[in-house]
């Protein structure tokens, strides 16, 4: 594929990705060697870079960093597995995976499922969407590429016999699919971060679903948002 077209719009994207990544604390768990070599030469405070699931827990045990950046094929072991390790024992480190394996809808659904932050497929890095989930995740919010929702809900049954949604649950959901925080959501829609909270959890409770990114497949599943255009950063 001849990728010069998106030069610009890939020069563009990386001045404001370094910009994002300005003082983060970050731990790289990567398959690439040569993806991490890149990556050092960033803005961000690597605190230290991995290409094994275990090297890379045990940095994330060691260094408890702000941001876990992870693909899911490594040198040795998973990557989703690593996200749902750090997950389950370190839940407020966020987590951006980069997945190759996209018909792995297994591993995606795994990923999500213990509370990823942002997943990205490779192949779209170089159309924004790096971009897009970095924005998100370092926002507090989170982010699903667009094409991977129908990966996650292939196979299973219609989604039916959820409670409606009251017009400022859809508020919320929406600004959630647009991966606001919810300071962010308070913020736009004028009310207190306790009352999104609480709608939140009310449109998880109505949507039968365990998290956020869970709450976005289904409400886009089921109508009651739309994808977000594209040219946005979210």
């Amino acid at each position: 594929m001849d990728l010069t077209p998106l030069l610009p719009q890939v020069r563009d994207d990386v001045r404001q990705g370094l910009a994002l990544l300005k003082g983060v604390r970050l731990v790289l768990c990567l398959g690439s060697r040569a993806q991490v070599a890149l990556l050092m030469g960033t803005p961000a405070r690597i605190l230290g870079a991995a290409t094994t699931a275990a090297e890379g827990l045990a940095l994330v045990r060691r260094h408890q960093p702000s941001l876990l950046l992870v693909s899911d094929r490594l040198e040795g072991g998973c990557g989703v597995d690593l996200v749902v390790q750090v997950k389950r024992r370190h839940p407020e480190v966020r987590t951006l995976l980069v997945v190759s394996q996209e018909h792995q809808q297994a591993l995606i659904q795994a990923a999500l499922r213990a509370g990823c932050d942002a997943i990205v497929p490779e192949s779209r890095l170089l159309h924004g969407s790096g971009l897009q989930a970095l924005h998100a995740v370092l926002g507090g919010g989170l982010y699903l590429d667009h094409s991977l929702v129908g990966a996650y809900r292939a196979g299973q049954e219609p989604a039916a016999g959820h409670e409606r949604l009251s017009a400022r649950e859809r508020q919320v959901l929406d600004r959630v699919v647009r991966g606001l925080s919810n300071p962010e959501i308070a913020g736009e829609l004028m009310v207190s971060v306790d009352t999104v909270k609480t709608h939140v959890r009310n449109v998880l409770l109505k949507l039968r679903v365990s998290g956020r990114i869970q709450a976005v497949v289904t409400g886009l599943q089921l109508g009651l948002v739309d994808w977000p255009r594209t040219g946005g950063t979210r």
